[in-house]
């Protein structure tokens, strides 16, 4: 499977000014962070890094934030009520790859998923929207790495709410990215009893945090230092 460059290696970055990078397996990622962590940058960095091997990206932006537009092809991004579509979208044609894939890889980034279902659940017709989307995203992390399709979840806070607890969905991750200062509860949700020696020295901030790649030991994590307009710029071209 090929490789998603996800930044430097902090503790190394910081210390001695090496840059060690770190590589995890393309697969399905969730990433976590509060409001000037970097999260939207990291993303569009990641974006870049996989468009460098052919892919299919699906982006749905609930909140308008205009941070992925022009970046995938119009029918395959969605903002307001057009996410939904999008999602239904990813679905069919992941149920319609076979197993083993194809030759590109297949994305589905869904931008503050906790908003987009808390909208979804506030009315009956739109819980039944809410339910649908969660089934989706199940059946895409059971079934997606046999099929190269994988699901990307954003969000400013963890919270169990996405998934049912007794599905184990959220289990089924291979990237988990905690930018930023996480809370105490926030960081237990997306990185369970792990812990990484030395962490409590650590400085967080923009573009720095923790990622857990399956099979792997949590390691700290420094984004390279570019701005999101250039990123912008170079995935628009």
């Amino acid at each position: 499977m090929d490789r998603l460059m996800l930044g430097y290696d902090y503790k190394f970055y910081s210390d001695v000014g090496v840059k060690i990078p770190i590589y995890a397996p393309i697969g399905h990622l969730i990433v976590v962070g509060g409001s000037g962590s970097g999260k939207s940058t990291s993303i569009l960095y990641w974006i870049y890094k996989l468009k460098s091997q052919y892919c299919k990206l699906y982006i749905v932006d609930f909140k308008a934030s205009h941070e992925f537009e022009g970046i995938t092809d119009k029918e395959r991004f969605g903002e307001f009520e057009d996410a939904y579509d999008v999602i239904l979208r990813f679905y069919d044609e992941f149920m319609n790859t076979p197993e083993g894939g194809e030759e590109c890889y297949k994305i589905l980034l869904i931008d503050e998923i906790a908003g987009l279902l808390t909208h979804y659940s506030m009315s009956k017709d739109g819980k039944a929207k809410a339910d649908k989307i969660r089934n989706i995203m199940f059946s895409i992390l059971m079934l997606g790495r046999s099929r190269k399709c994988f699901l990307w979840l954003s969000m400013q806070r963890y919270t169990a709410s996405i998934f049912p607890a007794s599905s184990g969905s959220a289990d089924n991750f291979h990237i988990y990215v905690g930018l930023g200062r996480l809370t105490v509860d926030g960081r237990k949700g997306l990185f369970a009893g792990e812990h990484m020696e030395g962490e409590e020295n650590l400085q967080f901030g923009m573009g720095k945090g923790i990622v857990l790649i399956d099979g792997q030991n949590l390691r700290a994590l420094v984004l390279p230092k570019i701005s999101k307009k250039k990123i912008l710029g170079l995935l628009q071209n």
